[in-house]
C-alpha cells in the first residue's frame, strides 16, 4: 500500500476527531445561550418584582416575605452567572480542542498530499523509464 493511501486513513482518523471536536463545540455554544437566556429571564422576573412590590403597598409582613422571595430570585440570579460562566469556559475549552483537532487534520492532510505528489513524480519517472525502454527495443528492432 502507498504511503499516501496509509495517511489517508490517518487523515480520516483525524477528520472523525475534529467532527466529534465540532459537534460538542456546537453543544457547548448551545448550552451557552440557553444560559444566557435563563440569566435574562430572572433578571427580567427580578425586575418585574422589584416594581411591583413598590406599587402594592403591602403591609410590614407581607414586604418581609416579598422580600426574601425577591432575594431568593437574586439567589437564583447569582447562581445563572456562574452557570453561566461555567458553560462559556467550556466552550472556550472546546473550541481549543477543535482548533487543535482541525491544526491537526490540516497538517496530516497536507503530508498526504505531500506523499502522493512524490509518489506520482516516482510513477512518471517510472513511465518515462519504461517508455525509453519500450522506444530504444523499437529502434534495435528496426535496425536489424
Amino acid at each position: 500500500m502507498k504511503k499516501s493511501r496509509r495517511m489517508q486513513i490517518l487523515v480520516d482518523l483525524a477528520k472523525g476527531k475534529e467532527d466529534s471536536a465540532a459537534q460538542q463545540l456546537a453543544r457547548d455554544k448551545a448550552k451557552v445561550q440557553h444560559d444566557l437566556q435563563k440569566l435574562s429571564e430572572l433578571r427580567e422576573y427580578a425586575g418585574q418584582y422589584e416594581s411591583e412590590r413598590n406599587l402594592l403597598g403591602l403591609s410590614a409582613y407581607l414586604t418581609t416575605n416579598y422580600q426574601h422571595f425577591v432575594d431568593r430570585v437574586r439567589q437564583a440570579i447569582v447562581q445563572q452567572e456562574s452557570a453561566v460562566g461555567r458553560s462559556e469556559q467550556q466552550a472556550d475549552m472546546s473550541m481549543r480542542r477543535w482548533l487543535q483537532a482541525r491544526s491537526k487534520t490540516k497538517s496530516m492532510d497536507w503530508l498526504k498530499e505531500k506523499n502522493h505528489k512524490a509518489e506520482l513524480v516516482v510513477e512518471e519517472k517510472q513511465e518515462q523509464r519504461q517508455s525509453d525502454e519500450f522506444a530504444m527495443r523499437r529502434f534495435l528492432d528496426n535496425m536489424r
